[in-house]
């Protein structure tokens, strides 16, 4: 296991963006965690925060989200008024949403929390 580095810094106002990439089947977010708690000891999946640019901007400037057709959006108050930690990880704006475990009603807990898939405007003409 790797320890796990948190940026110092303040917590993101309620209003910030976040961006998933890719449309988020339960599957592949279980997988996503479990690979995780693996490596950090603990079930989560990575996100990107709006933070010093616009969504747009963020999906391109991302290899991680740029590369997916679709992205999934939320707000940091949606994410944690639905109970989830946000953790400031590796470079930022990159942040892991931390679950408490792999069950069904967590994951769909979590998918609820972020709009639908829509395309990921770095891909678009």
């Amino acid at each position: 296991m790797k320890e796990v580095i948190l940026r110092d810094e303040e917590p993101p106002d309620d209003t910030v963006v976040v961006v998933r990439g890719g449309e988020m089947n339960s599957a592949f977010v279980r997988r996503t965690a479990q690979r995780s708690a693996e490596e950090s000891g603990y079930y989560a999946v990575s996100v990107f925060l709006a933070l010093d640019e616009p969504v747009e901007l963020l999906c391109a400037s991302e290899p991680y989200v740029a590369r997916y057709g679709q992205v999934r959006l939320t707000t940091v108050g949606r994410i944690r008024h639905a109970g989830f930690p946000l953790l400031p990880t590796l470079h930022r704006p990159h942040y892991d949403v931390v679950l408490p475990d792999l069950e069904g009603p967590t994951l769909d807990r979590l998918e609820a929390t972020f709009d639908g898939p829509v395309p990921n405007p770095a891909r678009q003409p």
